[in-house]
């Protein structure tokens, strides 16, 4: 075993608040740069944008299907997935869930599906940055139930995060590990959400820009830099751990 660098919240050209100079090339480009062995693409509600990195991609960095679920609370969930069948399902299944709203480019940005091959595949035209109709319990039975992992999302944050939405964590294990933003320092969290226990913490850059791919890390301790494993770390099953890197600083 051995420690993997990754960054689990990566945006793409299919957000419609990030920048559409992240076509899948440029974020493996971007990853390979920031030296990290595993990423994941976790736009608003979609999964799409992770097939085509993957095709780049390869071997490094490892890539996890992904995606940022709003819940009907407005609690933002990250979800990740091994298989790309699991995730388009349920991307579908969350968007006939969304409200029928049209996406502005002028007002929201636009939402496109760019492929391997720097080749525009579609505009989406339903606003994907948007609460779907079902509740965080909901969100999260459908995730594991395709066998994906649900993390809460900058739990910290304001807003979109569970600790600051709700103020608590549901009753129960879930979740197994929850991430904070980029600035926050970890000291921070626990002291003001004593409720986290022994939770791992992750931290992710949220990148919605190119630059910004890599700012922010999770270090796992593993075998191979798979979503079984990861899954493990943060279980702290045999020898498998879980360290989140600095925050980031002011101006960075």
């Amino acid at each position: 075993m051995r420690w993997w660098r990754a960054d689990l919240h990566i945006h793409s050209t299919l957000s419609p608040c990030a920048s559409l100079a992240l076509s899948p090339a440029r974020i493996v480009a971007e990853a390979h740069r920031a030296g990290l062995d595993l990423i994941a693409i976790c736009d608003h509600n979609a999964a799409e944008t992770g097939r085509y990195v993957r095709r780049l991609a390869g071997a490094t960095p490892a890539v996890l299907m992904g995606m940022e679920i709003q819940t009907a609370e407005e609690v933002e969930v990250l979800a990740y997935f091994t298989d790309e069948e699991s995730a388009l399902l349920l991307q579908e299944e969350l968007q006939a869930s969304l409200p029928d709203i049209p996406c502005d480019p002028e007002l929201f940005g636009d939402q496109v599906v760019v492929d391997e091959r720097e080749e525009i595949v579609r505009h989406v035209e339903r606003l994907l940055l948007a609460p779907v109709d079902l509740p965080l319990s909901a969100v999260v039975r459908r995730v594991e139930d395709r066998g994906g992992l649900a993390i809460p999302a900058h739990a910290d944050r304001v807003p979109g995060g569970l600790l600051a939405v709700l103020g608590l964590f549901p009753e129960g294990e879930w979740p197994l590990a929850v991430e904070i933003a980029p600035w926050t320092p970890v000291a921070q969290v626990t002291a003001s959400w004593p409720g986290l226990g022994t939770r791992p913490i992750l931290r992710g850059s949220d990148a919605h820009y190119p630059e910004e791919i890599g700012r922010a890390w999770t270090e796992f301790y593993l075998a191979a830099p798979t979503l079984d494993e990861l899954r493990a770390a943060l279980r702290g099953e045999g020898g498998r751990k879980v360290r989140p890197g600095p925050e980031l600083k002011e101006g960075r």
